[in-house]
């Protein structure tokens, strides 16, 4: 199934929203990712300061990945 991000806000909701799914705790998420559970609430919130190494970890801890491709909707700047 895709689930298409187009803000940080939503990929924050997803990554909760695919660990809440899977029963995982923050501290559970965060042992199999490498870290701390107050990083994977942080995440979640608001990951705009988020390095994207760390988000591709934690996107293999919970078996996922990211494609690119061309974007079907417009999202303007103030979205983001």
């Amino acid at each position: 199934m895709d689930f298409p991000i187009v803000t940080l806000r939503q990929l924050g909701r997803l990554i909760q929203d695919v660990r809440s799914q899977k029963g995982l705790t923050q501290q559970q998420l965060g042992d199999q990712a490498g870290f701390a559970q107050s990083a994977i609430s942080a995440i979640e919130t608001d990951p705009k300061s988020t390095k994207l190494e760390r988000i591709f970890q934690l996107l293999s801890a919970l078996d996922l990945e990211l494609v690119v491709r061309k974007r079907k909707i417009f999202i303007s700047e103030n979205e983001w």
